[in-house]
């Protein structure tokens, strides 16, 4: 095997980066699948990261110029084309489950989160904007604190009539 000039070790670190940069956005992909649609995906996916970690110190050995380079170069280019290919496969399986509807638990966190929405919505048409200071709306408050702010009537008039 020859060994190789410059231009073409500059063209092996450029197809190093590619392929940092397909993981990383593989990583998203299989992030916006959910688990558990994308367990195998994720084991696959951290399986050549370390793989991409080895690529990387291999390629960083044979630039320092110890021992014999051809023979790591010829390293680097074969774990290079087998993670390429992996990534590939992997990009293909994360499509493939993209297209899928969405899990129950994606439906169950949609559902949970409609559901708080709700319940916020309902406590601030009850309570108004004032944040709740850790206290019962009762508590604390004359009759005239809870007149002004919650816009209640005097009930000592209604009362009095009611009685007699």
């Amino acid at each position: 095997m020859k060994v190789k000039n410059e231009s073409q070790m500059c063209q092996l670190a450029a197809k190093i980066e590619e392929a940092e940069t397909r993981l990383e956005k593989l990583q998203v992909e299989i992030d916006e699948i959910g688990q558990p649609a994308a367990q195998d995906l994720e084991r696959r996916l951290n399986a050549l990261k370390v793989e991409e970690r080895a690529l990387k110190r291999n390629f960083a050995e044979t630039q320092v110029g110890k021992g014999d380079n051809e023979a790591r170069l010829a390293k680097v280019e074969t774990l290079l084309r087998h993670i390429e290919n992996e990534e590939s496969s992997v990009e293909h399986a994360a499509a493939f489950l993209h297209q899928g509807n969405p899990s129950t638990v994606v439906l169950a966190a949609e559902a949970g989160a409609k559901i708080v929405g709700a319940i916020g919505r309902g406590a601030k048409k009850v309570f108004g904007d004032h944040p709740f200071e850790q206290s019962s709306v009762f508590v604390n408050h004359s009759h005239e604190t809870l007149v002004s702010r919650y816009g209640l009537k005097k009930e000592g008039t209604q009362r009095s009539s009611s009685r007699e």
